[in-house]
């Protein structure tokens, strides 16, 4: 009879403590993974009028053998110090992460020059708009391309304060909504009491 297994908590903050150490003994037998993916950053993207993404470390550990076993999730502290030689071989070839608008969000930009871009290190909007003009000489429609990067970010730019007051308006709108509810509430408990004062 298989015995049951219990997952593995990696939540947990007291697993690097001298007392659980004993419990990882077995995580070289671990597949572990590490990735950097975009994770949308919704306050910087309020606050620029546009989508503003961040790269972060990811790490997917599969149990060998148990493909239901799989955790992926953002690299934490406990995984640093958990996989710390795996982490660092990973980091070692790994570019510093990027924060900005993915070059995809720009029209007319195909998967062919998103790839392009990317192999000479230019992954979003805001590099491409200061990219200096030396690197035209290897793209096609290089000048056109940075413009219109340029023009993408300046309309972003002026319409972060429209979105600001958008935003401001529909909480005002909330507040409205609410008052009138109570406004209403209190008007029909004035008639009950005046049809109950008639009443007597």
């Amino acid at each position: 009879m298989e015995q049951p297994t219990t997952p593995t908590v990696f939540e947990d903050p007291t697993i690097i403590s001298g007392a659980n150490t004993n419990r990882f003994a077995m995580d070289s037998k671990l597949f572990v993974e590490f990735s950097r993916k975009p994770r949308l950053q919704r306050g910087k993207s309020k606050a620029a009028g546009r989508a503003v993404y961040e790269e972060v470390d990811y790490i997917r550990v599969h149990v060998p053998g148990d493909k239901l076993s799989v955790v992926e999730r953002p690299v934490d502290s406990i995984d640093r110090q958990r996989f710390a030689d795996r982490y660092a071989k990973w980091q070692a070839g790994q570019p510093q992460a990027v924060t900005g608008t993915p070059i995809s969000a720009l029209p007319n930009m195909t998967p062919a020059k998103v790839e392009e871009y990317k192999y000479f290190k230019i992954i979003t909007v805001e590099q491409l708009a200061d990219a200096p003009d030396s690197v035209g000489q290897k793209f096609m429609s290089f000048n056109s391309d940075k413009r219109q990067a340029k023009v993408f970010l300046e309309v972003a730019k002026n319409n972060a304060p429209i979105e600001h007051m958008n935003e401001e308006l529909k909480k005002r709108d909330a507040v409205i909504d609410d008052l009138k509810t109570e406004l209403e509430a209190m008007k029909a408990s004035k008639r009950k009491l005046a049809a109950a004062a008639t009443a007597e």
